[in-house]
């Protein structure tokens, strides 16, 4: 009796091993095999089909069998994986050609590859990268950007930092695709995409969200001077290393939001743990609960205040469009 249980277990445990491996080993074959549709389809359908087959053959008490010739396919894909690696010599899409790097000397920071394209349309642009210095004694603190995409669960996550006299840089975490590629979250479980830490005037990055239909909101933070350079400098220090060290995107470990928060706890490692982090279109009522933001005026005020794609307006040079977006929010500083 015990036998049968034991066999039993084994075989359902067999079911789930093959079942799941076969599912990521059919995706990782459909994302990164170098071929065209036809044979890459061919090659994914001859490898669900030895999974199928594996399948049977532990329903017919051959599980020793069955598996032998499925692992041996399953461990060949491995070694195919452990081959892919990140790049930073790609023939990337013109928008992320750049990833940011930045020098500090004393109190000087000067960030090369700061991005200032000017868009009429998604496809339309003039490419504008530009060597931009920043003294930090005049770093006064740092907003939050959450840019709603795909409805109200997830946004986009982005930094911007503010100096004397209304000059931004505002860093955005993203996926670097190349020219021929578009955005797949599934692809970005499977090195679909490598990471690029960009930096640019917020004209650009507000302008291109607008364009493709977003909602922008803006939050103004509660740090001092203090906390906001040592973010900073840390953004650039993850930034620096990344064009050194290229990695991949993962849209769930390496992504726009969660990279932030890596970076906030490695600096406060007492700053709180929090699910709204992971599904960040909640964020606004996390910086709410732990006084990160202006806590004197009602939540749903703040959020309702938060919303500037309405303020996002051409022919306006740098400090009047940050003020224009500014205007009015409630600020925890002041």
């Amino acid at each position: 009796m015990g036998g049968r249980w034991l066999r039993a277990a084994a075989r359902f445990l067999g079911v789930l091993i093959v079942l799941f491996s076969a599912l990521w080993g059919a995706l990782a074959l459909w994302f990164q095999l170098p071929l065209e549709q036809t044979p890459r389809l061919a090659v994914i359908a001859a490898f669900l089909l030895l999974a199928g087959l594996t399948l049977a053959g532990l329903f017919r008490r051959r599980l020793r069998d069955a598996f032998i010739a499925y692992a041996a396919a399953f461990a060949a894909l491995l070694l195919w994986w452990g081959t892919i690696h990140p790049s930073n010599d790609r023939d990337f899409a013109p928008a992320v050609a750049h990833g940011v790097t930045g020098v500090l000397r004393g109190d000087e920071l000067t960030v090369q590859n700061v991005r200032n394209f000017n868009w009429r349309s998604e496809q339309d642009f003039d490419e504008n990268w530009e060597e931009r210095s920043y003294d930090l004694e005049k770093l006064e603190g740092a907003d939050f950007y959450l840019v709603y995409f795909m409805g109200p669960l997830i946004a986009h996550s982005m930094v911007s930092f503010n100096f004397e006299g209304g000059r931004h840089l505002l860093f955005s975490i993203e996926i670097r695709p190349e020219r021929h590629e578009a955005f797949s979250a599934l692809g970005g479980f499977f090195r679909k995409f490598e990471l690029i830490f960009l930096a640019g005037d917020e004209r650009d990055y507000l302008f291109l969200r607008k364009e493709r239909g977003e909602d922008a909101r803006l939050f103004r933070l509660r740090l001092t001077q203090t906390q906001a350079r040592k973010l900073l400098l840390e953004y650039i220090s993850e930034a620096n290393a990344l064009a050194a060290h290229p990695q991949f995107y993962n849209t769930l470990t390496a992504n726009c939001n969660s990279t932030i928060f890596v970076m906030i706890r490695s600096l406060f490692p007492n700053f709180p743990k929090d699910w709204r982090v992971v599904l960040n279109g909640f964020l606004p009522g996390f910086f709410y609960d732990h006084n990160l933001v202006d806590t004197r005026v009602p939540l749903d005020e703040l959020i309702a205040r938060a919303h500037v794609t309405d303020r996002i307006a051409p022919g306006l040079s740098e400090a009047e469009f940050g003020a224009r977006l500014r205007e009015n929010l409630p600020d925890p500083n002041r």
